[in-house]
């Protein structure tokens, strides 16, 4: 199980680059991602509080740390195996989940109560749009779901700005850039970054 640097942050009511200061210096025992990003071992993490004595400044925080839950939901098998294959190799961070057309994304969706649904915009029956929407309704249950929208290139014309209308944390393109997506996943999760909208620039 790990941590993130921004979970730890929150933990320790410190400001991320002092995590990662204490990180640099060997206090804290931390493993580096493919993609640049800090993972810490959660024995390591409790060692370190142990050995500081520092106090946890959120008592609402569990040092468990249950994983993200993320549902992908994506009608396009290469696709959606990229994703999770992408979001497999990122380790024990994210319980992963999957469907394969918009109408069983909606019930995994009410089943799970995901943190985050990484979903295709052109989908038969129940598009990706249109589950936005349900997500994004202000009497859902599950108005703390984020969402990370993927697009092809040749829909842009058609959805952009209906997609953008819907307001997802992100609208990413394909082909999908790993790198860039994974940073997406990182970001949205990390604490309060899910008020922030990302748009990918296309060149």
């Amino acid at each position: 199980m790990y941590l993130t640097t921004g979970e730890a942050a929150k933990i320790c009511g410190v400001k991320l680059n002092t995590i990662k200061n204490w990180i640099r210096s060997g206090d804290i025992i931390a493993i580096q991602t493919p993609g640049g990003h800090w993972r810490i071992p959660r024995v390591s993490f409790l060692q370190f509080m142990d050995k500081f004595t520092t106090p946890i400044v959120d008592e609402n925080i569990d040092v468990q740390f249950s994983r993200k839950r993320i549902l992908v939901i994506d009608d396009d098998l290469s696709a959606h195996e990229l994703v999770t294959g992408a979001l497999e190799a990122e380790g024990d961070d994210y319980e992963l989940h999957s469907a394969h057309d918009g109408y069983s994304g909606l019930i995994e969706i009410g089943r799970l109560q995901p943190d985050l649904v990484v979903l295709d915009i052109m989908m038969p029956d129940i598009s990706g749009l249109e589950i936005i929407h349900r997500l994004k309704a202000p009497d859902t249950p599950l108005i703390n779901a984020k969402v990370i929208a993927i697009t092809a290139a040749y829909d842009r014309r058609l959805v952009i700005n209906r997609i953008k209308e819907a307001s997802p944390e992100a609208l990413l393109f394909k082909p999908l850039d790993i790198t860039t997506f994974i940073t997406t996943v990182h970001r949205i999760l990390a604490d309060h970054a899910g008020q922030n909208k990302i748009i990918q620039n296309r060149t």
